[in-house]
């Protein structure tokens, strides 16, 4: 009997983006990209690229939190690589969400070369107190400088009919 011989070992091409609390620390980042790392050579993955996106404004509040520092990664491995780093990912208190997406089926590993700063972790600093937060939903629609939000409430307004009087106010109608 022959005996079937096995082809090169391919493997799947996934994309993760996770995304943790604004005011992480430097080594709180460094430790989830060192447990990413583990994961990787744990699983026999190999991580292609990682790209820190930096502070940014989440598109719905998350925890309460409106900002997160969202991380890209890029990896070769098979589904026990993205299950081990998805349970990685949950178990750390930094990380507010996560999500994984397969790119490519039947991808060798031989083919694919990755550069050294193409995987190197780069930390962002965390925010500063007072620092900006970014812009308001106010500013963006030009309510922020509108003549009504700048007068101060004590102030009597004159009435659409040029008259110093505050408008009467009207009494309720009576029912029948």
């Amino acid at each position: 009997m022959a005996k079937a011989t096995a082809g090169p070992v391919r493997a799947r091409e996934y994309e993760t983006i996770y995304i943790m609390r604004p005011d992480v620390t430097r080594d709180a980042q460094e430790r989830v990209a060192t447990r990413v790392g583990e994961v990787m050579t744990k699983g026999k993955g190999t991580l292609t690229s990682i790209e820190n996106w930096g502070r940014r404004q989440l598109s719905f509040p998350v925890n309460k939190q409106k900002r997160g520092v969202y991380v890209y990664l890029k990896y070769l491995g098979q589904g026990d690589v993205v299950s081990e780093l998805e349970r990685n990912l949950r178990m750390l208190d930094d990380v507010v969400k996560y999500q994984t997406v397969s790119v490519r089926k039947d991808v060798d590993p031989a083919t694919v070369t990755v550069a050294a700063e193409d995987v190197k972790f780069e930390a962002v600093e965390p925010p500063q107190p007072g620092e900006d937060e970014g812009v308001r939903i106010e500013q963006l629609l030009g309510f922020e400088e509108s003549p009504e939000r700048q007068r101060p409430l004590d102030v009597d307004v004159e009435d659409d009919f040029g008259g110093d009087e505050p408008a009467a106010e009207a009494e309720p109608e009576a029912l029948p």
